[in-house]
């Protein structure tokens, strides 16, 4: 099956199926978000913990520009406690200048108790390229400087820190049954600002469709941290969290 795309330029036969995405440029501002909220909940009676985790995205797109909006966190509920133990935030903005070259810019926020952080804000400017594009595979690469803010669980804070950055985003997407959707995120950090550190965030996350607009999730996800801001804690945390998800367009 075809359509016929056309504008006051030209006009092209494009096949349907080889249609994997469609920006929404001449609709409503309020049409041009997307985004998926996702939550999952685990307990256990021998420990009397239980295990609440969120994630949130939207995402705005016009002609040349994106926002990203994204939010995740683990949380510990115990009987006559709540533990915040890991959670993230950033709001991302990129701008296409030519082609599929970039300009980025973003603000994160970072908690992991794991590492002996209770914050770091995180400021980042930089270039970036998508430089895959099929039918199923996106790939956006992207490198930069971000000045850090961090206080650890000892209470200890820092001045700004500042880090060279890059990372790696790839999307695999299908639309066909099994409608699954695999996003996998690396992001590295070299330290200016201290000697010999190094950090590494990553993150996988897999969907399946179980329903209409309604997701299953796994998500598993890594930190690496080889000065992290207490020297006793442990340099590196992982785990994997499960949810549902409901999309939104």
């Amino acid at each position: 099956m075809t359509r016929l795309i056309s504008d006051t330029v030209a006009k092209e036969v494009v096949f349907i199926e080889d249609i994997s995405v469609l920006y929404p440029y001449e609709q409503s501002v309020i049409q041009r978000f997307s985004g998926n909220l996702g939550l999952g909940y685990s307990y256990t009676k021998s420990s009397e913990l239980g295990r609440l985790n969120f994630d949130a995205y939207i995402k705005y797109v016009a002609k040349k520009e994106e926002l990203i909006l994204s939010l995740s966190g683990i949380y510990s509920v115990y009987d006559t406690a709540f533990s915040r133990d890991r959670e993230s935030a950033s709001l991302k903005y990129n701008y296409y200048f030519a082609g599929n070259w970039f300009f980025t810019a973003f603000l994160a926020y970072q908690r992991n108790l794991e590492l002996g952080l209770q914050r770091r804000y995180q400021e980042g400017i930089g270039f970036g390229n998508k430089f895959l594009t099929t039918r199923h595979i996106y790939a956006w690469a992207r490198s930069g400087v971000v000045f850090n803010q961090e206080k650890s669980t000892e209470q200890v804070t820092t001045g700004t820190l500042t880090e060279l950055f890059g990372q790696l985003e790839v999307n695999f997407f299908r639309f066909e049954k099994p409608k699954v959707n695999v996003f996998l995120t690396e992001s590295f950090y070299y330290s200016l600002s201290q000697a010999g550190r190094f950090r590494n965030d990553g993150g996988l996350k897999i969907t399946w469709e179980i329903f209409k607009d309604f997701n299953l999730n796994l998500e598993p996800y890594n930190n690496y941290d080889s000065k992290p801001p207490v020297p006793e804690s442990p340099k590196s945390d992982y785990g994997i969290v499960f949810g549902i998800s409901y999309i939104f367009y």
